[in-house]
C-alpha cells in the first residue's frame, strides 16, 4: 500500500512539475479552453492472487461516461487536461456452475466520480489533425450503484444489493493511458476544438471493502467474489470533447463586407471608406 500512495504521489509530482516549468513557455496564441465530453466505457475486474476466478467470462458491456475539463496548453507539444468525470465501473458474468451445473448471472455496476490529470503530447500536423498520446493520474469515489446476482435450480438465487461501505471500497485511485485526436476548426468568429481519445484505465486500490476483508460482510457470489485476493477495476473508454477557447478571437468588424456593401461618402477619403 506504501509503494502504492509512493507512485501516486511521484506521478501527481511530475504532472506538477511539467506544468510549472512549461506554463512560462505557453505560446502566446495558445490560451486555456473549457469543454465537456461524452463516450462510453467498457468496465471489467481484473483478479489478482487466484488464477480460477481470472479465467471466469466477462461479458462486454457498455455504459455512458462524461465530464468537463479544462484544456491548458504548456508548450508547442504539450496540453494538461485535467477534468472531473462520471464513470461506471463493475463487471458482467455469465456462466455454468460447476458441479452444480447451475447458470449464474453476476454483475457489479458502481456509478463514480473521478477527478483526472491527464498530460498530453501532441503533434500539430495540421490544425483540423493533431493526433496525441496521454498518459495520467485518477481519484474519486463511488456514489451508488448495484450488485446482482441470479443463479438458477437446484441453487436457485435472486438476490440484489444496494453497494455500500460494506460491499466495495469507496475510494478509487488508478493510472491510464491512451491516444487521440485534436481538431481545431472555426465557426463563424467562434473557434472550437474537438478531441476523440481512447484511453485504457487500471485501478491501482483493491475494490473490496475493508468488512469483506475482516470476514464481518460476506461475499454474494462466492464463485466470482474471492475476498482473500484482490479485485482491481480496470476500463476501456472512447469519448469524444468538444471545447472553446476561454479567449475570444477578434475580427476587424468591417472585414466581413464586400467593397461594393461599404458606405462611400461623398467627401473623398477624409473619413477612411
Amino acid at each position: 500500500m506504501k509503494k502504492l500512495y509512493l507512485f501516486l504521489g511521484v506521478l501527481l509530482a511530475c504532472h506538477t512539475g511539467v506544468f510549472a516549468q512549461m506554463e512560462q513557455s505557453r505560446p502566446a496564441n495558445r490560451t486555456l479552453a473549457l469543454g465537456i465530453k461524452g463516450g462510453v466505457n467498457m468496465p471489467r475486474m481484473l483478479y489478482f492472487n487466484n488464477p480460477a476466478l481470472i479465467q471466469l467470462p466477462q461479458s462486454f458491456v457498455f455504459t455512458p461516461t462524461g465530464g468537463v475539463f479544462l484544456d491548458i496548453p504548456l508548450s508547442e507539444s504539450f496540453v494538461f487536461s485535467p477534468e472531473v468525470a462520471y464513470v461506471q465501473r463493475g463487471t458482467d458474468m455469465n456462466y455454468v456452475h460447476q458441479p452444480s451445473g447451475a447458470e449464474v448471472y453476476y454483475s457489479i455496476a458502481t456509478h463514480n466520480v473521478d477527478l483526472r490529470l491527464p498530460l498530453e503530447l501532441v503533434w500539430e500536423v495540421k490544425p483540423y489533425f493533431q493526433p496525441f498520446v496521454t498518459i495520467g493520474a485518477e481519484a474519486g469515489m463511488c456514489l451508488t450503484g448495484q450488485i446482482h446476482l441470479d443463479r438458477t435450480d437446484p441453487i436457485a438465487l435472486d438476490e440484489t444489493l444496494v453497494v455500500d461501505s460494506a460491499n466495495m471500497a469507496m475510494i478509487h485511485a488508478g493510472a491510464f493511458a491512451g491516444v487521440g485526436v485534436r481538431s481545431k476548426m472555426s465557426i463563424g468568429y467562434q473557434d472550437i476544438i474537438l478531441k476523440l481519445n481512447v484511453t485504457f484505465h487500471q485501478g491501482l486500490l483493491d475494490s473490496y471493502s475493508s468488512y469483506e476483508k475482516e470476514g464481518s460482510a460476506d461475499a454474494v457470489n462466492v464463485n466470482a467474489y474471492h475476498i482473500t485476493g484482490y479485485r482491481l477495476p480496470q476500463g476501456l473508454e472512447v469519448s469524444l470533447g468538444i471545447a472553446i477557447p476561454m479567449k475570444p478571437r477578434l475580427k476587424d468588424a468591417c472585414a466581413t463586407f464586400s467593397n461594393d456593401r461599404r458606405r462611400h461618402s461623398n467627401r473623398g477619403n477624409l473619413f477612411g471608406y
